[in-house]
């Protein structure tokens, strides 16, 4: 079978979607598929490419064995509106124009971005084939949501557009339950509904460098550290770590934040402003050198806004946490405060409560016994999350529609 994936975000970028993409095209290279990527320059989050990538109309490359086709991408920062709108349409539009030129028995175009799944739409009409439309994010709801836009014509707009894509689409696979239920409740059939869940590659954490080098490069020995890894977004609502580590100040606790994002300036600004000594922003790294800031930390931390998408959230970096045997301190309800519960795997806090996450923190410092039962739940969910089993799971789900009679 010849899979062809139409994706925003691809390595060596290092968010989610990114991630997601790579191991379960790896995934399907292993087992005998041919799997051709079309994506963009690498350039999340920032908006310039990484190096040694430039922003060129077309290129090629072989990553383990999968065709990857870049494209050109009015590239922007992964803040404000105008900008990103562009970028997305940017590739919708030569996305679709790389796709055209592919062999593929099936097209799988993954969301968020929303247009993803329009340029995907545009190359299984024109190729006469089945495609999927993977929902790891409702948008433009979770845009609304959190504030970045309102409730206007153009989200009306995107609204329509995504219902259409619902129905023309041979499948629709979400990344959660919650997902799920709120596209049948949509009115998108039960019958064209699956979930494959994030998780997490067991065998692509593995550290190289000596974390007690790290930590005492970084000047954190002994100290409890508490880390946030990850997008630095309006959805994490990350001031209230920052109004909690003000009342930790004293405690000997650390808060170690990695990563970049919409609201890292202003959460640095408003720690510069607090004065904070026990707190410390270090910006975008490397997959590697983020597996080795997680590995450093006691804690990590899971922190969700309370917006109306946060009952069906579960945050990707749960996973790679789990997979490390951390304890996880869920800020949230809903889906990923279930998840962690069910696992024993953390302590789960009422979200945007500074007082309470800051004493949620402190007991767990106290509570060698706990952090160690955290541990091992951690593990067994990292266990139960192979992303490896959710990679032959999308391949059954796109074999059984290759298979399908074409109407």
């Amino acid at each position: 079978m010849h899979i062809l994936l139409l994706t925003d975000n691809f390595v060596p970028e290092t968010n989610s979607p990114a991630l997601r993409a790579y191991e379960h095209a790896r995934q399907w290279v292993e087992a005998g598929h041919r799997v051709t990527v079309v994506t963009s320059i690498p350039n999340f989050p920032l908006g310039r490419p990484l190096p040694p990538y430039r922003n060129q109309l077309y290129q090629r490359e072989l990553i383990e064995g999968i065709n990857v086709v870049r494209v050109w991408t009015l590239m922007a920062p992964n803040r404000g509106v105008f900008w990103r709108s562009l970028d997305f349409l940017s590739f919708a539009v030569t996305g679709f124009c790389a796709g055209l030129f592919q062999r593929a028995d099936v097209i799988l175009a993954s969301s968020p971005q929303l247009l993803t799944g329009l340029g995907g739409r545009w190359v299984a009409a024109l190729k006469r084939r089945p495609w999927i439309f993977e929902v790891r994010d409702l948008w433009p709801d979770s845009i609304v949501s959190v504030g970045a836009m309102k409730d206007n014509l153009l989200i009306r707009g995107l609204r329509s557009m995504e219902q259409r894509l619902y129905r023309n689409a041979t499948k629709v696979v979400a990344v959660s339950t919650g997902i799920r239920d709120r596209l049948q409740a949509r009115g998108v059939p039960a019958a064209k509904l699956e979930v494959v869940p994030n998780g997490v590659d067991l065998c692509s954490l593995d550290t190289a460098t000596d974390v007690e080098a790290l930590r005492d490069a970084l000047s954190l020995r002994d100290k409890f550290v508490v880390g946030y890894v990850g997008t630095h977004g309006m959805a994490q609502g990350l001031e209230v770590a920052v109004d909690a580590a003000r009342l930790l100040k004293d405690s000997g606790i650390h808060f170690l934040f990695v990563g970049e994002g919409a609201r890292r300036d202003a959460v640095i600004a408003y720690a510069e402003k607090l004065h904070l000594n026990n707190v410390q922003f270090i910006g975008l790294v490397s997959r590697a050198a983020a597996a080795d800031h997680l590995a450093l930390c006691d804690a990590v931390l899971i922190p969700l806004r309370r917006t109306d998408q946060i009952h069906i959230t579960i945050p990707a970096k749960m996973f790679e946490a789990a997979a490390m045997g951390k304890p996880m301190i869920v800020s949230a309800v809903g889906a990923s405060a279930e998840l962690v519960q069910s696992y024993g795997a953390g302590i789960v806090v009422e979200p945007e409560r500074p007082d309470v996450l800051a004493t949620a923190i402190s007991k767990l410092r106290s509570a060698t016994e706990m952090q160690a039962s955290f541990r091992r739940g951690a593990l067994r969910m990292a266990r139960d999350y192979d992303r490896r089993k959710f990679a032959g799971d999308m391949l059954r789900i796109m074999a059984h529609v290759v298979q399908r009679p074409r109407s």
